[in-house]
């Protein structure tokens, strides 16, 4: 990506230097002049390239703040790269003023909006892309970057109630884990030697098991210190390709969450489908897409069934019926609305956000109790294995 290093006079009187990512050199000057109100006495083209394209990411908030800025500019008759180098101009430096700036050189080097942000599969998926292509192609831009920003609108909501889901859960284990390594590493050490220096050697088998565990922590702090670094990696494992089926299987069995990951995944599909149907995709391929923003890999292979049996001649309605992953009621309504699919997706799309939030909300009221509980037990163990030792010293005194 185009960077460029500019040496100015501030307003002080103080020699500065700036690196900035722009489009042009022309673009450096106007902002060290406007932004920073200052003098330029040079602009150089700087070696760093910055981040690959397909590795970008901006944050989320300031990406709807630009799309709903470049639908405002098109609909007002600007054209589509004097919008983005706008927006490059405007952006924070940072990965969107990078991001603005690539845009206007890929519409300047392509000619089209669609394949300038085709590269930055981390920012627009392919979903985001097709729906800008269909109405690029149909001259209605504007209408496809206002859909393009209400489906990452849409999407980014759903994202977060996903992380809301975890956060609980992954905050209690931390510090369960921190607590435990401070516990086996400090406090128990240290009692154990001053039973030791009183004269008892026989223990219960409560406090032999906790000593023991903290013996073994303080013998090896190698693998005490890459202890909590094994929630991480478990996570790192569950998302790789190989075990990803199986771990999707698996939660959708746990009593408690299924549901809550069924409306996250549904959400997901029916917005999908949504904006890419009313863009003009063509059904199979609406569906293609579909199964990549699934979330799920049991929900993406029930889509990847649906559009095997549209290709060989069967109605949505039926494969979605044969697929045997969705739920009755979504069976339900797109048998019976085949004719307005994309009223019928916008319908469960609305729903599933919906219900997405509440079962959400619902599986964490009771995951909480559960984790309160395993919580309370290990503070619970280690309180016995340190009382119970005291008691029975001061039995045997009596």
């Amino acid at each position: 990506m185009p960077r460029f290093r500019a040496h100015f006079v501030d307003a002080n009187g103080r020699s500065r230097r700036l690196t900035l990512d722009a489009v042009d050199a022309a673009s450096v000057v106007r902002h060290v002049e406007v932004q920073c109100r200052s003098h330029v006495l040079a602009v150089e083209r700087a070696s760093g390239a910055g981040r690959p394209p397909g590795r970008l990411k901006v944050r989320g908030q300031i990406l709807l703040a630009a799309m709903d800025s470049l639908e405002l500019m098109l609909m007002s008759g600007v054209r589509v790269n004097a919008a983005a180098r706008t927006l490059a101009d405007c952006s924070p430096p940072g990965p969107s003023r990078r991001l603005w700036t690539e845009v206007v050189r890929g519409i300047e080097g392509t000619g089209s909006f669609a394949e300038a942000i085709r590269p930055f599969s981390r920012v627009f998926n392919a979903s985001i892309v097709g729906v800008v292509a269909a109405h690029e192609a149909a001259g209605r831009l504007p209408e496809g970057i206002h859909n393009a920003r209400d489906y990452l609108g849409q999407m980014q909501e759903v994202r977060r109630e996903s992380l809301r889901g975890v956060a609980y859960p992954a905050l209690v284990c931390a510090a369960g884990l921190a607590s435990s390594v401070v516990l086996c590493t400090f406090t128990l050490p240290r009692f154990s030697k001053m039973l030791r220096d009183i004269g008892v050697a026989k223990s219960n088998g409560l406090t032999g098991f906790f000593f023991g565990l903290s013996d073994v922590v303080v013998r090896h702090p190698v693998w005490a210190a890459a202890a909590p670094c094994l929630p991480a990696a478990l996570i790192w494992v569950a998302f790789r390709p190989r075990f990803r089926p199986l771990v999707d299987r698996l939660v959708l069995r746990l009593p408690l969450v299924h549901r809550a990951v069924e409306a996250l995944s549904m959400a997901r599909i029916c917005i999908t489908y949504k904006a890419l149907s009313e863009s003009g995709v063509r059904v199979v391929e609406a569906l293609e897409h579909c199964a990549v923003a699934a979330g799920n890999s049991v929900y993406a292979q029930g889509i990847r069934r649906v559009v095997s049996a549209v290709r060989e001649n069967a109605s949505i309605g039926s494969a979605f019926e044969g697929a045997g992953v969705f739920a009755p009621e979504i069976v339900l309504a797109i048998k019976s609305g085949e004719g307005a699919l994309p009223r019928v997706f916008g319908r469960l799309a609305d729903y599933y956000t919906s219900e997405a939030r509440h079962r959400v909300v619902l599986a964490l009221r009771m995951v909480e109790p559960v984790m309160l509980v395993v919580v309370l037990a290990w503070v619970f163990g280690v309180a016995l294995a340190v009382v119970l030792p005291v008691v029975e010293v001061i039995n045997e005194i009596h």
